[in-house]
């Protein structure tokens, strides 16, 4: 009986032991490629130190970034890519204690890409003011896109569903909304804009910088309990995140990531050529947001009713462990 107690005691220790040192599954949401880069970072592990030994990672996609909120909420995700508003929405409305761990991309920063919204070249709106009366496609309430979208608008003293209609869609969506007169304007994207501003059949009407000036368009967040819980496994992911976004970027990785990201969304890599230029996003070199810029777009979204108020965004920031992940990296290029 001693012999068959402790050789279940023994049984039970290395399950347990087994268990705490399987790695960690990270969900993280993402809704567009090639801006946001989740599907496609852990999809190379030579260059990655710590995936699937502290880690691994789950992406998930969302239409955009208000519908990830829900799914944060409901704690069926780990990491979002935020906007600005979603992120005060997890504050004011989901009542979520969040942190902002990183950054993805930003708009409009001097020299770089800003997200563009066009028009049919027939339709005789020729400026932001003529959308009185018509119809704005938007990816999601609340998202970067429409944030970018509302603000503009409300420069020109016109507001949802008393001056014009938004409906929603997915990107991919926009030009054939255009082009069957669904919507009168549509945010389209990179790599697809690129041959919509060559067609004569289009034009661009405005950019998001046109609203709101250069704007940290989309963030990692996450939920402070989870990665306090989580924190050795998450600032692993940090900095495997900064790695591998660090090894796509590198000119002697070009020829191989574009290819990498042109296999994902089943693309020549011929069409990517944008990508890591200055036709491309802004994308700090360590991923570290601008949180000056995020506060700047949430009251932007305030004023635009996408929010019932703002806050203080430095303090649902936690950049330590890109901090952190930027010693290891130097330490260990």
């Amino acid at each position: 009986m001693k012999r068959t107690m402790l050789g279940w005691l023994a049984a039970l220790l290395l399950t347990l032991g087994t268990a705490q040192a399987d790695p960690l599954n990270i969900k993280v949401g993402w809704s567009t490629m090639p801006g946001h880069m989740i599907p496609v970072l852990f999809l190379n592990p030579k260059i990655l130190k710590h995936y699937g030994q502290s880690y691994t990672v789950e992406p998930v996609l969302f239409r955009g970034s208000a519908p990830q909120l829900t799914a944060l909420a409901a704690g069926e995700i780990d990491l979002i890519a935020s906007s600005p508003a979603t992120m005060a929405l997890a504050v004011l409305n989901a009542d979520l204690d969040v942190r902002v761990v990183a950054d993805i991309i930003q708009d409009g920063v001097p020299g770089w890409h800003s997200e563009t919204w066009l028009v049919r070249a027939d339709s005789g709106i020729n400026k932001p003011e003529d959308l009185k009366g018509k119809r704005i496609a938007t990816n999601a309430i609340g998202s970067a896109s429409d944030t970018a979208m509302r603000g503009m608008m409300l420069k020109y003293g016109l507001q949802d569903r008393r001056d014009y209609v938004s409906i929603q869609a997915a990107f991919p969506s926009m030009l054939a909304l255009l082009d069957e007169k669904k919507v009168d304007a549509a945010p389209i994207l990179m790599p697809q804009l690129v041959g919509a501003l060559k067609d004569p059949k289009y034009k661009p009407l405005f950019e998001a910088k046109d609203a709101q000036g250069a704007s940290d368009l989309v963030f990692l967040l996450g939920v402070q309990g989870y990665l306090t819980k989580n924190r050795a496994a998450v600032q692993d992911f940090i900095e495997d995140y900064i790695r591998a976004m660090r090894w796509f970027s590198a000119p002697a990785n070009r020829e191989a990531g574009l290819k990498i990201i042109g296999d994902f969304m089943k693309v020549p890599p011929a069409e990517l050529e944008h990508l890591f230029t200055k036709q491309d996003y802004f994308r700090d070199p360590f991923e570290r947001p601008n949180l000056g810029s995020i506060q700047d777009t949430i009251n932007i979204a305030q004023k635009a009713g996408i929010l019932p108020g703002t806050i203080d965004v430095a303090k649902y920031a936690d950049l330590s462990m890109i901090d952190e992940a930027e010693k290891r990296i130097a330490a260990n290029p």
